[in-house]
């Protein structure tokens, strides 16, 4: 009987700690400036601290932006809005929209998870050949979605995934460390397409974090 994955990627969702404590969901809250014109943001994209020497927003918050593939992370957004110093992640002037928009008349808030320790889920995907266990232990780099903002099915998430259009290396510049594929009886390895991803989940950490200098595989 063959299996098949389902094909639902939604970025990184958080899953455990490396030290084994209790999960606890907090984080913290950063800035994604009006002059970011040319991403939208969801819950689920792995962001980045910005560059250059652009400090923070008028409440002392610092900036972030959208990472690219081998760009060093702060973290991942779980929730978004245009409300400052406390919340709640919403837009007050449209509770149907629970992520930023490319064109950002005002400043959003994202509350992001930035313990460099927290065990990720997310989906395999691209146009390579399937990831196999001969992977674990490497780094790979994400692949970045572009996710729907229309009103129907406004469903919001991130379509991040990890690539595997460009192989898992010892390089550790690259985004994420794989540790297992996702142990759940619906979460298998497939054959059969041999690309495309298969729709396989897996448990990673972000390797090249703002907090913690980016590791080589063995």
């Amino acid at each position: 009987m063959a299996f098949t994955n389902p094909n639902k990627p939604s970025g990184l969702s958080p899953v455990a700690t490396l030290s084994g404590s209790d999960w606890t969901g907090k984080g913290r809250m950063y800035a994604i400036p009006t002059t970011d014109t040319t991403n939208n943001y969801f819950p689920g994209d792995l962001v980045s601290l910005v560059a250059g020497g652009a400090g923070g927003d008028v409440f002392g918050l610092p900036l972030i932006s959208l990472t690219a593939a081998g760009a060093a992370a702060v973290g991942v957004i779980q929730a978004v809005g245009t409300v400052a110093q406390g919340g709640p992640y919403i837009n007050p002037n449209d509770l149907s929209k629970t992520f930023a928009p490319l064109t950002k008349t005002v400043t959003y808030y994202a509350f992001v998870l930035d313990d460099p320790n927290i065990i990720w889920e997310i989906q395999e995907g691209g146009a390579g050949t399937n990831l196999t266990t001969a992977v674990i232990g490497r780094n790979a780099n994400i692949l970045l979605g572009a996710a729907s903002t229309a009103a129907n099915p406004g469903v919001f998430v991130s379509q991040t995934v990890m690539t595997d259009t460009a192989a898992p290396a010892t390089t550790a510049t690259l985004n994420l460390k794989i540790l297992s594929l996702a142990q759940r009886p619906d979460n298998h390895f497939v054959t059969s397409p041999s690309t495309g991803g298969g729709g396989q989940k897996w448990w990673v950490l972000i390797n090249n974090h703002s907090y913690r200098t980016g590791i080589v595989s063995l």
